[in-house]
């Protein structure tokens, strides 16, 4: 009887482990093999943002045990805002999720099917053992999921991302039974409003804090609901992405009565984003008097030794699914190139990161991600990049190299 007992309990232990993984490269895109490297780079070159997320996918989880599958996986369509505000929310912990697009007509594609039959999601245990969280995809889609794969789906329907954020911040607390009481806020409303919060988005999907939109001169009710859910003295801690003219200082003084509010901007997109990536804000939580809850906010990059995401900003829908890459890769923040050049604020941050030649761990650590074909990302930008991360002074035409060295094999007198 006592033995009947325990192989019941190994059963029910082993069931709630979750599923092992199949072997590797199952749905192995072409364009894997056609990736461009240089010392300190490696290109990911996806033609469209379909393609990217599954190189993206492909390049972080080998999906063949389950300490290397996904969680779930985000179904989402070719819709900047909504993949965008799914990135922010759903990708962290516990859930696991990298994120994959619909084709531009709403449905599944053959590649994108047969990628997500590869990675096999272990099921997010914390939401019924959910293996995918489709946001606003058309019903058949969604049936089509549990037909052919057998996945267990999550739906969320709400085309207004503001609502969405909200719909997202409800769940997510269900599951924590907790709100993250850091919220990153951007403009839903400006033209670069995405572009500002791309690279906190990639904190977000690292470390799974809170997110809310916000119109450029006014706050919706939407987000008042998020920031009312937060609570104690200080109410939310709020990271505005831009300056004053993408979220104006009007509303960034009504943020106000939430709590306390930071912004993380600079002139241009690109700027930003390096701002970003060297931005810290730590200090107390909350706390009692004999002790206290300490909050860390960014990723304070300010030495070599580290891992980035480059892409160009006119491709937002290839980029959102890259910060899947500081979630599970080596960490690192994202920052923003021009298709033909290194923007002025980029090079100077890459620059300030620059490992000394003399220190050989932070150098084989500074490396980048490229993110798109050489029509979204030039080759000499990634070659230009290259030389940025280097801790050597790289000649532009580098077949000087040989002829200006001595020649060693010619015998001297």
């Amino acid at each position: 009887m006592i033995r009947y007992f325990y192989t019941i309990a190994l059963g029910l232990l082993l069931t709630a482990c979750g599923k092992t993984e199949g072997g590797p490269g199952g749905g192995s895109h072409p364009l894997q093999q056609e990736a461009l490297a240089t010392a300190y780079t490696v290109r990911l070159p996806g033609r469209n943002p379909e393609e990217q997320a599954i190189l993206l996918t492909q390049t972080v989880y080998p999906a063949t045990r389950e300490d290397n599958a996904v969680g779930a996986i985000i179904l989402v369509p070719q819709d900047e805002k909504i993949a965008f505000t799914a990135m922010n929310r759903i990708t962290h912990m516990p859930v696991n999720a990298p994120l994959l697009y619909l084709t531009r007509d709403n449905k599944i594609s053959e590649q994108t099917l047969r990628e997500m039959k590869r990675l096999r999601p272990d099921g997010v245990l914390q939401d019924k053992r959910t293996d995918v969280y489709a946001v606003n995809v058309p019903k058949d889609q969604v049936n089509k999921i549990r037909e052919v794969l057998g996945y267990r789906v999550r739906t969320f329907y709400e085309e207004d991302p503001v609502k969405l954020a909200s719909v997202l911040d409800m769940w997510q607390a269900a599951m924590k039974a907790d709100h993250p009481d850091e919220v990153i806020i951007s403009a839903v409303d400006h033209p670069d409003g995405v572009k500002h919060g791309i690279g906190p988005m990639g904190w977000n999907a690292h470390m799974g804090k809170g997110f809310a939109w916000v119109y450029q001169d006014s706050i919706p009710q939407a987000t008042r609901d998020i920031l009312k859910r937060r609570y104690g003295d200080h109410g939310s801690y709020m990271y505005l992405t831009g300056g004053p003219d993408v979220i104006s200082n009007k509303v960034a003084q009504e943020l106000g009565q939430y709590g306390l509010v930071r912004r993380i901007d600079g002139p241009n997109v690109f700027a930003t984003n390096t701002v970003n990536a060297g931005y810290k804000d730590f200090g107390r939580n909350w706390g009692w008097w004999w002790d206290w809850e300490p909050r860390s906010f960014g990723w304070g990059i300010a030495q070599a030794g580290h891992n980035y995401i480059i892409g160009n900003p006119d491709d937002m829908l290839s980029m959102i699914p890259a910060a899947v890459l500081g979630h599970m890769g080596k960490h690192g923040p994202i920052l923003l190139v021009k298709p033909d050049s290194v923007p002025k604020a980029t090079a100077d941050y890459l620059k300030m990161v620059k490992p000394f030649k003399t220190g050989p761990q932070e150098t084989i650590l500074n490396f980048a991600w490229i993110i798109g074909d050489t029509t979204s990302v030039s080759l000499a930008t990634q070659q230009n990049l290259d030389r940025l991360l280097s801790p050597f002074d790289i000649p532009a035409d580098t077949s000087a190299y040989l002829t200006e060295a001595p020649t060693l094999q010619e015998k001297k007198d």
